[in-house]
């Protein structure tokens, strides 16, 4: 046997990526019981009344109508095995890539995305090892405060990286120990962005911490247009997404910790 060409290959991955889970299993378990005798008509008629989608229906038709020119002479245990792996393949990717779209603002019926405050208080509250929090803003938001105590209560290392009153040099009014309290601050790694470890202009003007992103447990990853401020949460038109990918989040933590390990990111109690 051949192998198979990209043509067929890209329509296999067509129906695994296309067809439910559910529906993928009744294609290949009506695939794997068809007899090997019947060929064109009686194979399509089968899968067809097992498919109530006439677009499922069109992508497995195209897909055996492929397999049956390119190996007319061959049964269909093999295409059942590739369809069978293809759709594992498809799985086990979805299991380790989510993405959820969140939002801050007017949110009509008719287009209901998931909240910033709430996606983002899923996450802390669900982080059982470790905690990544960044923030420009930092001002107001004692929800999240109460589940960053409660996170730390129950033995999650916690860091946060956020820009601090005196190193905006006045672009922010409010800070860290006026939200968070020395009681969240004295058991969680606090980092900010000194002033001489930000480039300048040609007018010797700075640049801001102005990334906003979460991490817990290596596993899940916030990021969003919002600060940690009440308005931000509430009020404001922000966007961002929570995301499960193991992937991003550790490629987001070596940043972060690169950038503390070569000095760029302080502890802030260094620079008082």
């Amino acid at each position: 046997m051949t192998p198979l060409s990209p043509q067929l290959l890209a329509q296999i991955r067509n129906v695994a990526q296309t067809l439910p889970p559910a529906m993928l299993v009744t294609v290949i378990e009506n695939l794997t019981s068809i007899d090997m005798g019947i060929q064109g008509y009686g194979v399509s008629q089968q899968l067809c009344q097992a498919l109530p989608n006439t677009q499922w229906r069109q992508d497995v038709l195209d897909l055996l109508s492929l397999w049956q020119v390119e190996y007319p002479a061959s049964g269909l245990f093999a295409l059942t095995t590739a369809l069978a792996a293809a759709a594992h393949c498809e799985a086990e990717s979805r299991r380790e890539l989510s993405l959820e779209l969140v939002w801050t603002g007017p949110n009509p019926q008719f287009t209901p995305l998931r909240r910033t405050d709430q996606a983002l208080l899923q996450l802390i509250r669900s982080a059982q090892e470790k905690l990544l929090i960044v923030s420009f803003a930092v001002y107001k938001v004692p929800e999240i405060a109460d589940a960053l105590d409660d996170a730390l209560n129950r033995g999650v290392s916690l860091q946060i990286i956020a820009e601090a009153p005196d190193e905006s040099e006045g672009k922010i009014a409010y800070g860290l120990v006026a939200t968070f309290g020395p009681d969240i601050l004295d058991r969680a790694q606090v980092l900010v962005w000194p002033i001489a470890q930000r480039p300048k202009d040609s007018s010797g003007r700075h640049g801001s911490l102005h990334a906003k992103c979460a991490v817990a447990d290596g596993r899940w990853v916030f990021l969003s247009s919002a600060n940690l401020t009440h308005y931000a949460l509430t009020l404001n038109l922000e966007m961002g997404a929570l995301i499960h990918n193991r992937a991003l989040a550790a490629e987001i933590l070596c940043q972060f910790q690169t950038l503390a390990e070569v000095g760029i990111l302080c502890p802030l109690q260094l620079l008082n």
